[in-house]
């Protein structure tokens, strides 16, 4: 009985690893859309890059962090993101008893 539910805890795991790579993924190729963009159109999602960049793909880290968090794909990677590393401290802890 206790290989079940290691064999579906490890199961789980690859689920999220999953849904983890394909959310972040989705979220950074669409922040690193903004690139591409127009200054006139990139200039209002700024907070921390200062108005004086002249092109759009200079935008500092902090506002790209910020702006991914616009999309729901983001929440999506960091619960992934916090139940594979649950369930990684529950396999763990079923291999030392």
């Amino acid at each position: 009985m206790r290989h079940w539910r290691t064999f579906f805890l490890i199961l789980g795991m690859i689920a999220l690893l999953i849904i983890f790579s394909v959310s972040a993924l989705y979220s950074l190729f669409v922040v690193n859309q903004i690139a591409i963009l127009p200054l006139s159109d990139c200039r209002p999602l700024f907070i921390f890059t200062p108005e004086t960049v002249e092109y759009c793909s200079e935008i500092y880290l902090m506002d790209a962090i910020l702006l991914s968090f616009r999309y729901p794909t983001t929440y999506l990677a960091l619960l992934a993101a916090g139940g594979f590393i649950y369930m990684l401290i529950q396999l763990f802890r079923r291999q030392n008893d």
